[in-house]
């Protein structure tokens, strides 16, 4: 939002600030559904990054009853993936280790 990039790409951004809550993963399947625009993600390049991206594409236990309202197949995972930390050169000190929890979540 501070590189004000909607000014030069038409686009809604939206920010589910962690874990996608239910009102967020709602609003983007009707967008998906009504708009027909393709919906694109960001995501960090662990496996929490992971989990939420699942969350928007496949839903969660929690709400699987009620999936195919708040799920959106069909998101497009832009980034960041783990291989682009070296593919761009990110530095080190702009990486965190990850701790045997974050493995285990990953697995």
């Amino acid at each position: 939002a501070e590189d004000r990039f909607y000014n030069d790409y038409p686009c809604v951004i939206i920010s589910g600030k962690g874990q996608p809550d239910v009102a967020t993963r709602l609003f983007l399947n009707k967008v998906r559904s009504a708009l027909n625009v393709p919906i694109l993600g960001l995501f960090d390049a662990d496996p929490y990054g992971l989990k939420i991206l699942s969350v928007y594409m496949k839903g969660s236990k929690n709400m699987s009853y009620d999936s195919i309202n708040l799920t959106t197949p069909d998101i497009k995972w832009l980034g960041v993936r783990p291989s682009d930390l070296d593919k761009y050169s990110i530095p080190q000190q702009c990486r965190l280790e990850m701790s045997e929890h974050d493995l285990k979540t990953g697995r």
